[in-house]
């Protein structure tokens, strides 16, 4: 007999798959749009700060929980704390074909655009992001984003997709340590947004959190990472003094 956990879990995913074909026919039809119309003062910057802009309306639904990791609501990348970029050739793949001809910083990963090839790619298979919170969150949930399809992935996507992942949450940012709030799986060829329950939900409100990636899928030179979404509830009235367990 299949579980409710079980009949969620694969509700999510279609709606994810669904989310993504909706995303995906969006930005298309505004880059094609753009390119076939001048508009005089709209730099590329400026495009796909409406492109952005479109894509967190596509999420907002009743069935889409709260992300706290958004750059738009205030998140932001501690970059002293944060792995280098890839430089490689300066270039991710797709498919053999070359996507990304300038490198992409890690406030990518804040971000709702993930078309192919449009992710934050640093060095080898292991490497961590430090994420400051734009509110103190009861964590619950985290969802990992690799941007593409099943029925569009290819060697090149599957290999630099993260495999191994450890997420901890933290109250201060000198804090060296933090506290580890699951070890999860990502599994391309599923659904491009997976969602992972964390695993010490009775941890206490966090001010900041790491992603922490431990493998990926064989790629020897770099890891993609795409979207990285944290899930919870916010603090009201001064919860956030509440400590982390050890």
């Amino acid at each position: 007999m299949v579980s409710l956990d079980e009949e969620l879990a694969k509700v999510q995913r279609q709606l994810h798959v669904l989310q993504w074909r909706a995303r995906d026919i969006t930005e298309r039809a505004f880059h094609e749009a753009l390119r076939r119309t001048e508009l005089p003062g709209f730099t590329g910057e400026a495009v796909q700060k409406i492109i952005n802009q479109v894509l967190e309306k596509l999420e907002e639904s009743p069935f889409q929980m709260t992300n706290y990791a958004s750059k738009t609501s205030g998140a932001a990348i501690i970059r002293s704390k944060t792995s280098p970029s890839w430089i490689g050739s300066g270039r991710v793949f797709w498919q053999s074909l070359p996507l990304m001809a300038y490198m992409r910083p890690p406030e990518v990963i804040l971000e709702p655009d993930n078309h192919p090839g449009n992710c934050w790619p640093f060095p080898g298979s292991q490497g961590h992001v430090f994420i400051k919170l734009p509110v103190a969150v009861f964590p619950t949930a985290v969802t990992i984003n690799h941007g593409i399809p099943a029925a569009a992935y290819h060697a090149d996507s599957i290999s630099s997709a993260p495999k191994d992942f450890a997420v901890y949450g933290l109250q201060e940012e000198d804090d060296e340590k933090g506290t580890l709030l699951g070890e999860f799986i990502f599994t391309p060829g599923q659904a491009p947004g997976q969602t992972f329950q964390l695993k010490n939900e009775h941890s206490g409100f966090i001010k900041y959190v790491r992603l922490q990636v431990l493998s990926n899928w064989g790629h020897p030179d770099y890891t993609c990472v795409y979207q990285f979404r944290l899930h919870g509830d916010p603090s009201h009235d001064g919860d956030a003094r509440g400590k982390l367990s050890a």
